[in-house]
């Protein structure tokens, strides 16, 4: 019986070991196929990495430079959004990401203002949900430390320092706990995607025979309302909604 494990223990180490050896193959290739600036076969090998379940910043955001290269502008947002949702903080994701939008043909009114909008935005994707909660965390654990030196210490000068260092610190945990609730519901409640189909028509039903409500171009960024099927119910910032092809779109 023990031998028996033994073989089972070998073999998943020699199946992880050849996987790890496929994985890197396929990244040189890629590597090597876009520094050659054949970027339709480094598309097909970061492509297959993905599909293979390997997740990370850096293959998104390869991929997403590699298909920016190929004019093929939607699935370079698509897969921008993923690396900016895995490293959220990244300058280079973020630079890539807004040179790329300000090429997409649609541009859509937002009915909220649109500064309010963009601080809002800025800020809730700032840090990760997990990080946020960790901000809180150690702004009321320091908050407790500081009133607690505040509530023991005889010096006045001690007492004054931690007392007002507590209160800020409380603001902070309160505000930051308010910003990673609303950062968690609108990840919750929100589910976004990017138009990776050259144009698309918005259908008023879910069915082909439907009739046309208006158009959308690749890159644009789309809320999902429902999901039906082969088809999605989108909402856009300024209101209008209609329904696509889930083939039409990338789920970020």
């Amino acid at each position: 019986m023990k031998n028996n494990n033994y073989i089972l223990i070998l073999l998943v180490c020699l199946l992880s070991f050849a996987t790890k050896g496929f994985s890197n193959d396929l990244l040189q290739k890629a590597e090597k196929a876009y520094d050659s600036k054949n970027y339709k076969e480094a598309i097909v090998n970061y492509e297959k990495l993905v599909n293979d379940g390997f997740r990370s910043y850096q293959l998104y955001f390869n991929l997403g430079n590699a298909y920016y290269r190929n004019n093929e502008l939607g699935k370079a947002i698509y897969y921008y959004e993923l690396a900016r949702k895995v490293d959220p903080n990244d300058e280079d994701v973020r630079i890539n990401l807004g040179i790329a939008a300000a090429k997409t043909i649609d541009k859509i009114d937002s009915k909220e203002n649109f500064f309010i909008s963009a601080v809002k935005t800025n800020l809730l994707s700032s840090f990760t949900t997990n990080a946020w909660a960790w901000l809180s965390i150690g702004s009321i654990a320091l908050a407790s430390i500081l009133f607690f030196i505040f509530v023991n210490s005889s010096i006045l000068i001690i007492k004054r320092i931690s007392f007002l260092l507590s209160c800020i610190l409380l603001i902070s945990f309160f505000i930051t706990y308010f910003l990673g609730y609303s950062a968690l519901q609108s990840k919750v409640e929100n589910k976004f995607a990017i138009i990776t189909a050259k144009e698309v028509k918005i259908m008023n039903e879910p069915t082909a025979t439907a009739s046309s409500k208006f158009s959308l171009h690749e890159g644009t960024k789309i809320r999902v309302v429902e999901n039906k099927g082969n088809w999605l119910l989108i909402k856009l910032d300024n209101g209008n909604e209609g329904w696509l092809k889930v083939s039409d779109v990338g789920i970020i």
